[in-house]
């Protein structure tokens, strides 16, 4: 009895695994006929896509892609599609380096530049923000050759917009000039020529004008013009400044000068308009000195020596 009770427990956990299998969906021979089929004639196909691609079709991390289906063509259409997709998802970037006080030439006003550019080559530009060192430009774009030339456009206005510089020295008492009344001057110099002219403040002492423009001919223009104004402007005071000039004539040709009746002197004072002063007749002395516009000076001087050295009168005329 005890071996037939104990063969009985044996087998109770066996008949109750039995029956808990038995409780479970079954399987009929045409549906596994119908899963061996799926499996046999299911056709995949893998798609290797950079992980960042992954969001052009969806994808799971670190795994390829996988196409499948029933019909093989159907299959290889549709990962011919994702391929194409990711292919031209794939960007093109171009890396620009270019000084940070161009950066502004590129964004233009209120954005206007970058935002032409954008449009017109269908491409993101990325500018480094104000006060970064040493971070280029990117265009980055799906289309190679419109990124390339975004990137040649925008190297030209970097190119064009580089400065040139020409310093000037000029003494503080001619800054004016350049100026003008009301800055008028420079302002003209500035529309004119499509260059910055930047003037010391005033009182300040060795410090050069500065000429600055993108166009180099431009620029080199403007500073002559500028060099040209105070050149005139230095004559001009020189001519209308009065100058003194002595001239040694010996002290007993000084009647000669005076005339008769002090006409030799009076005329040419008049007539060249200058000061000659002779010394005092008690004073032994072969200076005389003559005082003038610098131009009247010097031709009032010539006519003092040949007055002297043809030792005769000039002709006067009878009105005088």
């Amino acid at each position: 009895m005890q071996n037939i009770k104990s063969e009985r427990r044996q087998h109770q956990p066996v008949t109750k695994m039995t029956e808990k299998k038995a409780k479970g969906p079954t399987v009929t021979p045409q549906l596994a006929r119908m899963r061996g089929q799926w499996v046999q004639e299911t056709k995949e196909v893998t798609i290797k896509a950079p992980n960042t691609m992954l969001g052009v079709v969806k994808g799971s991390k670190d795994q390829p892609l996988r196409v499948v289906g029933l019909d093989k063509g159907l299959v290889h259409d549709a990962a011919d599609h994702i391929k194409a997709l990711v292919q031209k998802a794939v960007t093109t970037t171009v890396t620009i380096k270019a000084p940070n006080n161009m950066l502004g030439v590129v964004v233009g006003p209120g954005g206007s530049t970058i935002k032409e550019i954008q449009e017109k080559y269908k491409v993101r530009v990325s500018v480094p923000q104000k006060g970064s060192k040493d971070q280029p430009l990117r265009v980055v774009g799906l289309d190679k050759g419109l990124v390339h030339d975004a990137a040649d456009h925008i190297k030209a206005l970097v190119q064009k917009a580089v400065t040139t510089t020409v310093t000037i020295t000029a003494p503080n008492n001619m800054l004016g000039v350049v100026v003008g009344p009301g800055g008028s001057t420079i302002k003209e110099i500035q529309e004119k020529y499509k260059v910055r002219v930047f003037v010391p403040q005033k009182g300040s002492k060795d410090q050069p004008l500065r000429v600055v423009g993108p166009d180099k001919g431009l620029v080199q223009d403007a500073a002559d013009h500028i060099e040209s104004l105070m050149a005139y402007e230095k004559e001009r005071r020189r001519l209308s400044t009065p100058v003194s000039q002595t001239v040694f004539i010996p002290k007993a040709h000084h009647g000669l000068i005076i005339g008769r009746q002090g006409q030799n002197i009076r005329y040419l004072s008049l007539t060249r308009r200058i000061t000659i002063v002779l010394p005092p007749k008690n004073v032994i002395s072969d200076e005389v000195t003559v005082t003038g516009l610098p131009d009247q000076v010097d031709q009032g001087v010539r006519d003092l020596v040949n007055l002297v050295k043809s030792s005769t009168h000039i002709c006067y005329n009878s009105d005088f």
